[in-house]
């Protein structure tokens, strides 16, 4: 499935900006998704509970869908189904959710236990790269901010995946970026993604542009 990427803001200088957030003040459907996308993301990045990491971001997803739907955009179901004409919406939910749907539910709907255990064989960490490129993704479209992780995170992601491109897409950058991502071991590329958001958490011009939500991955309460 090819995408044309999210504009990733320009990184250049040296100024860390953070902010505080107010739940109770401030909380609603957009709030929530950011705290569980943000929150997926942070467990991510530190090699942290690949389950909760997946849970978290379906959760954040399908408030995002919505918003995203609301602020008149296209979710990326909609591209998901324009690019897969006979696939059919419950069969890409059905695929979409499989993993999610296996973490959170004990039984089917008329009270069967459920025989989730080949999809937890199945399994893995590399499975949370495709949920949050997405997750995210769906995100910015409804809130029109990012924090600088989930940023550089497009960036490494179609390092990784230049596959995922359009054809008309110069992948120059992201390799740039991150040079010979594809051949590096998991740990390796989760050290260079880590080193690239402390150098866009020090950038000026990122940290300071209205589109950057500069609060930390996990909000306080």
């Amino acid at each position: 499935m090819n995408l044309h990427p999210m504009p990733l803001l320009p990184l250049a200088g040296a100024l860390i900006l953070s902010a505080g957030a107010e739940m109770k003040a401030n909380l609603d459907k957009t709030e929530v998704a950011r705290r569980h996308l943000g929150t997926a993301l942070a467990l991510f990045l530190d090699d942290l509970d690949p389950i909760s990491v997946h849970t978290l971001a379906c959760a954040g997803s399908e408030v995002a869908e919505h918003l995203t739907r609301k602020a008149g955009a296209e979710p990326f179901i909609t591209h998901a189904l324009a690019t897969f004409p006979d696939l059919e919406i419950e069969e890409f939910k059905r695929l979409r959710n499989q993993y999610w749907n296996a973490f959170k539910h004990a039984t089917t709907r008329d009270g069967v236990e459920r025989a989730d255990q080949g999809l937890f064989d199945r399994f893995d960490d590399e499975k949370n790269n495709h949920v949050l490129f997405v997750r995210w993704r769906d995100y910015i479209l409804a809130a029109g901010t990012l924090p600088p992780e989930a940023q550089v995170f497009q960036h490494w992601y179609f390092a990784l995946y230049p596959d995922k491109l359009n054809s008309d897409v110069d992948s120059t950058q992201y390799e740039r970026m991150f040079p010979n991502l594809k051949h590096k071991s998991a740990p390796a590329r989760k050290q260079m993604f880590r080193e690239a958001i402390a150098a866009a958490r020090k950038d000026r011009e990122l940290m300071g542009d209205p589109r950057t939500d500069p609060r930390p991955l996990i909000l306080p309460a």
